[in-house]
């Protein structure tokens, strides 16, 4: 994994990176499609491998909407003064359907729609390499300086290319700094043609092309950031312009986030080069990697960490997200355990990788017994193991990546005080690393709070990183949200959006209400909820309920509110 950077850089002339970006690139000789997408998954020669998937959303056209388009990094290289992420995309799923694809890029913008930069503010240029041009010529020097005076040309045929078969499209992302950052929500303008025996344009579109309105009708009066009521048959799967939302109602996942957080630690505020302010740490060097909106603890070789003092409640939710190597010989281990106020055991969770054959292994131990294990098959590790644990009146249940794994009752877990990890590389010292914990006290049923309370607030519906997409592991509170509206068909309700401190409070406004307004859209959608029945509102940075001086207190700031009307 190459050394991610945790220094930051100026940000650079928008003007200037648009004619840095400028592209000149060579037709191709079949027909092509002009799609925008915006990714899925951050790329950042930081944080990313070669070898890595990448996915992206289509944004338009409209005929293929919401589609998927894939590929993955060829090649990732930084230094100081000139950095590449190299890909492909070479797949679109339509329909269900894989089509083979050649995409070619035309465009590129971060996350905040801002051209020809990345995250940092760093120029970019985009482009393919030149038919017939050497890999080792077309990354990092000699190219790069043919790739920022603009010229550039189609195709080339990259060594793991099929022989025989049509050239695999690389597209180049560079710049003259020590790093390339897209966080999730960067756009890239691409052509892109069939390369199977459909063309695109044969394919059933997702949607008819809007018609031209005959008139504009006036805008209906309503307070300000509140959604006007509309038809329920009428209502799309996400607001108008926004990301394609995932099918919440087929998600099996049904782990439900603890509520009120007690502990939060993203390491937003961790320092380079100096311990994690609520961890202590013994054994090998540590490293803060950052890159592409990531902050990641990094151990090399066997750490040991501590947390600080948690008041941990009696019923609680843990919450971890581990990145263990794409590559390792051995099986590097993480070991979760979990210690009383008197230094006794209250539970602990053993986890380990073998990522040659996409397999987790985990064991589970209350202060007393054993309660079980497994090994469970077909992890993606070129993504973080999402891990949770729930324990709640002597029910002890583990999660792998929203999969519950073990559910068992009659446990002795008494309360813990400490988090105690322990990392293994393993014998090649394979790297592994914390990007977030989270403990939180369970969450009460959303039924019994709005009838009792007339509020119920949540941290168990998230969105992909400045998005109002829905991230999957919603679904389980947006289906109490339902039960409890069928159980109750009189409710009404307000769905609020909140955001932490962080960045532009313009910007937290609009995307606070853009939030609300998807899950109103995909309660309607997904689940026939009455458009009648359901408002939203965005609030922006306004009424935190804790302090965003915090990684904690912004974690609880984020939030969606459910107001009975």
């Amino acid at each position: 994994m190459p050394a991610l950077h945790s220094r930051k850089w100026g940000r650079c002339s928008i003007a200037a990176a648009g004619a840095i970006a400028a592209l000149s690139l060579a037709p191709a000789a079949v027909a092509q499609d002009n799609f925008t997408v915006q990714l899925l998954t951050p790329l950042s020669t930081a944080s990313s491998h070669k070898g890595d998937s990448v996915r992206a959303t289509v944004v338009s056209p409209a005929a293929f909407q919401g589609d998927t388009v894939q590929g993955q990094l060829t090649d990732v290289k930084a230094s100081r003064g000139q950095s590449l992420l190299q890909f492909t995309l070479v797949s679109l799923l339509h329909k269900g359907v894989s089509v083979p694809v050649a995409s070619t890029v035309t465009s590129i913008a971060n996350s905040q729609d801002q051209p020809g930069v990345d995250e940092q503010g760093r120029p970019l240029a985009a482009s393919n390499p030149a038919p017939g041009e050497s890999q080792a010529k077309s990354r990092i020097g000699s190219r790069l300086g043919g790739m920022l005076g603009g010229a550039t040309g189609g195709v080339v045929s990259d060594a793991s290319n099929t022989p025989g078969a049509p050239p695999v499209p690389n597209i180049h992302v560079a710049s003259q700094g020590p790093g390339v950052d897209l966080a999730v929500g960067a756009t890239i303008g691409l052509s892109v043609h069939s390369t199977g025996r459909q063309s695109l344009e044969s394919l059933p579109p997702n949607a008819p092309a809007a018609a031209p309105p005959t008139s504009t009708p006036a805008a209906p009066s309503t307070a300000p950031g509140a959604t006007p009521v509309a038809d329920a048959s009428a209502a799309p799967s996400a607001p108008a312009g926004g990301p394609a939302q995932p099918e919440l109602k087929s998600i099996k996942i049904d782990f439900v986030p603890g509520e009120r957080t007690v502990f939060y630690d993203d390491f937003s505020d961790a320092a380079e080069d100096e311990p994690p302010p609520h961890w202590m740490v013994r054994g090998d060097p540590i490293e803060l990697r950052v890159g592409g909106g990531i902050r990641q603890l990094t151990n090399i070789g066997h750490s040991h960490f501590t947390s600080a003092p948690i008041d941990f409640p009696a019923s609680f939710t843990v919450e971890m997200d581990v990145k263990y190597p794409t590559k390792a010989v051995s099986w590097p281990s993480a070991d979760w355990t979990f210690r009383t106020k008197d230094d006794r055991g209250a539970a602990v969770l053993g986890t380990s990788a073998r990522p040659a054959d996409r397999v987790f292994a985990f064991s589970a131990h209350d202060s007393k017994d054993q309660l079980g294990g497994k090994e469970v098959p077909n992890i993606d590790f070129n993504q973080p193991v999402h891990l949770a644990l729930w324990s709640q009146n002597g029910r002890f249940r583990v999660y792998v990546n929203g999969e519950r794994v073990l559910d068992v009752n009659a446990t002795t877990v008494p309360p813990p005080s400490v988090i105690m990890v322990d990392f293994n590389g393993g014998v090649a010292a394979a790297e592994v690393g914390i990007r977030r914990v989270r403990v939180a006290e369970s969450a009460p049923d959303f039924a019994t709070v709005i009838g009792a309370t007339g509020k119920y607030v949540t941290h168990g519906i998230n969105f992909d990183n400045d998005s109002d997409r829905l991230k999957p592991d919603s679904a389980p509170v947006i289906k109490q949200i339902v039960a409890g509206l069928e159980k109750n068909p009189n409710l009404k309700l307000e769905i609020d959006g909140y955001t932490d401190s962080v960045g532009d409070a313009a910007h937290n406004l609009e995307l606070s209400q853009r939030r609300a307004e998807a899950v109103r859209s995909v309660l309607i959608s997904q689940f026939a909820i009455d458009a009648a029945r359901l408002t939203s509102n965005g609030f922006g940075v306004a009424q935190p309920i804790a302090s965003n001086d915090t990684p904690d207190g912004r974690a609880q700031n984020r939030r969606v509110e459910f107001v009975k009307q």
